[in-house]
């Protein structure tokens, strides 16, 4: 059988055990990718390649920054003071987060610990504030969504060098407005499903005085700002700067650097490595040609996008958007593109709001967040009960991949890539 048909079918299989067993999609494939360079007489050397050490130094420099920033209570209480702004207009609470959620998300982690800080934020000064907590923490995960591309992000790191890999220019600022239309969208048909702009006057609770930034914090936000800075206008390697102000605040006393290396989302990436090795085994042996041949019965210029977005949605139910459903469909983006008659930055673009978007279910990390935030509130079990959140979860899951299957259909992502 053909080595590029084998390891596809390998990768399929690391994909259902990981989900089946939990455990680790980046490890399996590594292990995998081991086997078919013994049974094929693959030069460890070329299987090696598929670690990307630029993409490693981007993850895990500004992770380990944001770690140390989220230690010290820096974005919680610039969180907390961003939604006082709005004082006793309490409506705009929800806006206030998803605008929150966006900043957290854009400046650099991204959305893997973003999606995680929100409800623990949100969802108490939701429920203080008379506004529905599941709402909330939706619509703020939205905003954390929406922010994922940002050129900060070690998310917009991997997409981009899987763009580069295809010839094609690795530029997510087209990719970000994409993903912010789909989430505004999705946003407006949730806040109207919860009827957003009503109020429990008698759940609203007393306004506790916000303390000032610490020293330290305000050294953390200079960080921040220097990494921006940095990145944005003088294209300094955002892994490197991530190393470069992590290691400053920790010099300075602002944050506990074993905590910090705890904190680094080490699981994900390794997985998002590992997958990226048993990639390069297929992409080496013609898998990528295999799956974009099997993709073109289904598609035409027409239904490209719809069908890749419906594809990457389903595919992140079962596993993750960044470590197996990006490296997975992107690099078959070119080859469909040239095909097809496509665009092949609007396949891009699909796939990452698709293997995005939908992100809420209760079997996520997001969703199972959602839930144990709000069941965590007075009276929850009867003001929002268990198994309509649940239902309510999926419900949103699907109401999201179906904005981008309409969106997707209409060419409306076209405009702007």
């Amino acid at each position: 059988m053909n080595l590029g048909l084998i390891s596809l079918i390998c990768l399929l299989a690391a994909i259902v055990i990981g989900f089946v067993k939990n455990c680790n999609v980046g490890i399996l494939c590594t292990g995998i990718a081991a086997v078919l360079a013994l049974v094929f007489g693959i030069k460890a050397s070329d299987i090696i390649k598929g670690f990307s050490a630029s993409l490693c130094i981007q993850m895990v420099g500004i992770t380990y920054l944001f770690a140390i920033i989220n230690g010290n209570g820096t974005l919680e209480l610039l969180a907390r003071k961003m939604v006082a702004l709005v004082g006793k207009q309490k409506r705009l609470i929800p806006f206030v987060i998803y605008i929150l959620g966006f900043i957290i998300s854009a400046v650099g982690p991204g959305a893997i610990p973003s999606l995680a800080i929100i409800p623990v934020i949100a969802i108490p000064v939701a429920a203080s504030a008379g506004i529905n907590p599941i709402m909330t923490a939706i619509i703020g995960d939205l905003g954390v969504m929406s922010g994922r591309m940002s050129p900060l992000t070690p998310e917009a790191a991997v997409v981009r060098e899987l763009m580069a890999a295809q010839g094609l220019e690795a530029d997510t600022v087209p990719i970000m407005f994409c993903l912010i239309l789909t989430a505004l969208a999705t946003m407006v048909l949730v806040y109207i499903y919860y009827k957003g702009w009503k109020v429990d006057v008698n759940a609203v609770g007393k306004e506790a005085e916000l303390p000032k930034f610490t020293g330290k914090q305000l050294l953390s936000l200079a960080a921040l700002a220097g990494l921006a800075v940095g990145v944005l206008f003088f294209s300094w390697n955002v892994g490197l700067m991530g190393f470069l102000m992590g290691s400053l605040l920790i010099i300075f006393g602002c944050g506990d650097e074993k905590k910090a290396v705890q904190m680094v989302p080490w699981n994900v990436i390794i997985m998002v490595l590992g997958v990226g090795i048993l990639m390069n085994v297929i992409s080496l042996s013609g898998g990528i040609d295999i799956m974009v041949a099997a993709l073109e019965h289904v598609m035409s210029k027409r239904t490209a996008a719809m069908i890749m977005g419906i594809t990457s949605g389903f595919m992140s139910f079962f596993s993750s958007g960044l470590g197996v459903v990006f490296p997975t469909l992107i690099p078959t983006a070119s080859g469909l593109a040239s095909t097809l008659g496509a665009d092949a930055i609007e396949l891009v673009s699909v796939i990452v709001i698709g293997g995005t978007i939908v992100g809420f279910t209760p079997i996520s990390t997001t969703g199972a967040l959602i839930m144990a935030g709000v069941s965590q509130q007075e009276n929850a079990e009867e003001r929002f009960p268990q198994n309509r959140m649940f239902v309510e979860l999926f419900a949103v899951s699907f109401l999201a991949l179906a904005v981008v299957a309409v969106f997707s259909f209409l060419g409306i992502y076209h405009l702007f890539v």
